[in-house]
């Protein structure tokens, strides 16, 4: 009951302050990627107008409230809490405004949208791209009910709005017809990339425009981040935002923790930190960026993906059928993990490579083993609930005295659970 009432009053603390300040409001949604898109646009945008963004991964009803009301989570605090409704009433009432702000819109099941939506409505709409995930009881059964969940968002966008897609989604080009607002595309002829190619320091490619053409470098790994380039580009177009002040302002953009982040690891080696969340797509797209990534060795510590219900056995398979003989070294943890290990045994994957292990600590300490050395890379991925693989990085990366600053999850509140 307490937890709805400090709900429902930051409820009308934001939506007033949002009614007094009336800033230009972006929301970005879909299956993966919002926060990293989320990220890029705020700072694109930060070149010439006033903004803010959400927090991390505030995506949930309360998470928007305290973004907007510009305060952190008090966790199971009481006092914490406290402190955080009188500064929320203050910032409510007397706190600065912005000219643009950009939420995330995340939905777990059917009907969370709505919820947020009752908060506010976005002026700009950004739908990255769709796939499949949260399928445990209760959530999605297939795409084509998280599209119908998630395209909320762009159909909430007035006339006088605009809706920014993926135009390399399929899925996502089949809601055209139905946007009331203006459209825009990239991966398409208005913003796309070419020539985009993997290197050790990040990827490269050639922007074009209708009317220009520019070669540029970015500091993060994974070709397919390029359509969080693009994505953030052409919101900063649509804001008055130039082509080459945007790739200027994502030189040096770095993805957030945990989202594929380049970590420098031990013993002069390299590593692909996604221990943030996993789902099937995004586990077999960041093994297709270790297969591509210059190494003299790969090693792939892959964990187990919440949210699959009955689908478990089956996308775990998947993604251990997507471990080529490329790969020198797989290391699965958790029940998930194991299954991995078992398909790729299968398939044809080498024994004396495999290792399992049940905890996050166990596989890290079976690195520092290893041991790793200069052209290694390391990949880690898994979901967050009981697998937190950010703790093995945390053990092989070079600099630990860094976690804090690098590694997702690591607040006290976090460190606390399992």
């Amino acid at each position: 009951m307490m937890k709805k009432l400090i709900s429902e009053y930051l409820r009308l603390l934001a939506r007033f302050k949002l009614w007094r300040t009336r800033p230009t409001v972006i929301g970005v949604t879909g299956s993966y990627g919002k926060t990293s898109t989320k990220e890029a646009i705020f700072r694109v945008l930060q070149t010439r107008w006033r903004s803010y963004r959400s927090a991390k991964s505030y995506n949930t009803d309360l998470g928007m409230c305290l973004t907007i009301l510009e305060q952190k989570s008090g966790f199971r605090s009481a006092v914490s809490w406290g402190a955080i409704l009188m500064r929320a009433t203050l910032n409510s009432f007397f706190g600065r405004g912005y000219e643009y702000i950009v939420l995330e819109y995340g939905v777990d099941k059917p009907g969370d949208m709505d919820s947020l939506l009752a908060i506010v409505k976005p002026d700009i709409a950004v739908m990255t791209k769709i796939g499949l995930g949260h399928q445990a009881e209760g959530q999605f059964e297939n795409e084509h009910e998280v599209l119908e969940e998630k395209k909320k968002l762009a159909l909430a966008v007035g006339r006088r709005g605009k809706v920014v897609l993926n135009g390399g989604d399929e899925l996502l080009k089949t809601i055209g017809a139905e946007i009331h607002g203006e459209l825009h595309l990239f991966n398409d002829n208005e913003l796309q990339a070419v020539e985009v190619r993997q290197e050790r320091t990040g990827i490269s490619g050639t922007i074009k425009s209708e009317e220009e053409s520019v070669r540029a470098h970015f500091a993060i790994p994974g070709t397919h981040h390029m359509d969080v380039i693009l994505a953030a580009l052409l919101v900063g177009r649509l804001c008055r935002v130039s082509l080459q002040s945007g790739i200027e302002a994502l030189q040096e953009f770095r993805l957030p923790p945990g989202r594929l982040s380049l970590i420098e690891g031990s013993g002069g080696s390299l590593i692909l930190d996604s221990s943030y969340n996993a789902s099937p797509e995004t586990v077999i797209g960041t093994l297709q960026v270790l297969r591509d990534f210059p190494a003299t060795r790969r090693i792939a510590v892959l964990g187990t993906m919440n949210e699959l219900g009955k689908y478990s056995v089956e996308k775990h398979s998947e993604v251990g059928r997507a471990c080529g003989d490329w790969l020198d070294m797989l290391i699965g943890v958790g029940e998930g993990g194991e299954v991995v290990a078992e398909t790729s045994l299968k398939n044809g994957f080498a024994k004396a490579n495999i290792k399992t292990f049940a905890t996050a600590e166990e596989a890290g300490e079976f690195l520092k083993t290893v041991p790793l050395s200069q052209g290694d890379v390391v990949l880690v991925k898994g979901s967050q609930n009981k697998v937190r693989l950010e703790r093995a990085v945390k053990i092989i990366m070079a600099h630990p005295e860094q976690a804090a600053a690098l590694l997702c999850r690591q607040e006290a509140a976090w460190q606390e659970k399992i």
